[in-house]
């Protein structure tokens, strides 16, 4: 399966998504910014492979329904990471210690959103890829 380290970078996303929600109600400003870096880690390797691995093979198809899913994905993806930085900045240290249910229900639509962009992944995306691995032309 060419998509295997897809896989592992969809995991460790979800788990840090997943610990950024069960981080302590009042955490330290170490304990934030170390669970906020992983996340940020996992966003950066998911985005690089999901990018050289299942959006190239969408866009190097000849069929117009990959090309228009590997640009559309492209575009959702931008917005998805732009939610997640806009989190961080919504849910300052001094905040989330003002409302510690409201980060914690802020941090599970993160997740849920995380989990949702993985679905579509797992769902759509990887089944179109080999479909436009089946379809390129033996080489010579």
């Amino acid at each position: 399966m060419p998509f295997t380290s897809l896989y592992a970078t969809t995991q460790e996303l979800t788990d840090a998504a997943k610990a950024l929600y069960l981080l302590d109600a009042r955490p330290t400003a170490a304990a934030l910014d170390a669970a906020r870096n992983r996340l940020l880690d996992a966003i950066r390797a998911h985005s690089l492979t999901k990018d050289r691995l299942l959006l190239q093979t969408l866009r190097e198809s000849e069929d117009c329904a990959h090309l228009a899913m590997a640009r559309r994905t492209t575009e959702q993806d931008l917005e998805w990471r732009q939610r997640m930085l806009d989190h961080f900045v919504a849910w300052p240290l001094r905040k989330i210690h003002a409302d510690p249910h409201g980060h914690r229900a802020a941090a599970h639509r993160m997740l849920r959103l995380c989990e949702r962009r993985a679905a579509h992944q797992e769902q759509l995306l990887l089944p179109m890829a080999e479909e436009a691995l089946r379809q390129r032309p033996l080489a010579a």
